[in-house]
């Protein structure tokens, strides 16, 4: 005779099942990543002013505030992005841009300031901060 084993569960806690519905990822806040930044580089975070970490930082976060699709509508000179081709820019990228990359989504966080990254569903991957970033 086999013992049946009982789950447990915490109390107060109601039992937790996975939805196998399709994730909007435009519905949802972005989730920031600078794993693949190489700390030190020129276009590091680390390599900035204090008043420019500090730009990044309240990008970042007025950024999180919004969903993909609310920061799509906004204007690149907002909040919002723009796509620009690899071959445009003139510092060097690091190696998770591959090529099937082609493009980067930038942001603004001062005048001529820009964060670069790649967008994977939720996630935004930073991987350049900084001025003359690309050419215009």
């Amino acid at each position: 005779m086999t013992k049946k084993i009982k789950k447990l569960h915490p109390k107060g806690t109601p039992h937790l099942t996975l939805k196998d519905e399709p994730v909007d990822y435009n519905s949802l806040a972005p989730i920031f990543s600078f794993r693949h930044m190489k700390y030190g580089s020129d276009n590091c975070l680390s390599q900035c002013s204090q008043d420019s970490k500090s730009f990044v930082v309240n990008t970042l976060l007025k950024l999180s505030q919004l969903s993909w699709s609310q920061i799509s509508s906004v204007s690149r000179t907002g909040l919002g992005f723009e796509t620009i081709p690899l071959y445009r820019f003139s510092v060097p990228l690091p190696s998770i841009v591959t090529e099937e990359v082609t493009s980067l989504k930038v942001f603004r966080y001062s005048a001529s300031g820009r964060i670069a990254g790649i967008r994977e569903k939720d996630i935004y991957h930073i991987l350049l901060v900084g001025t003359n970033l690309y050419t215009h």
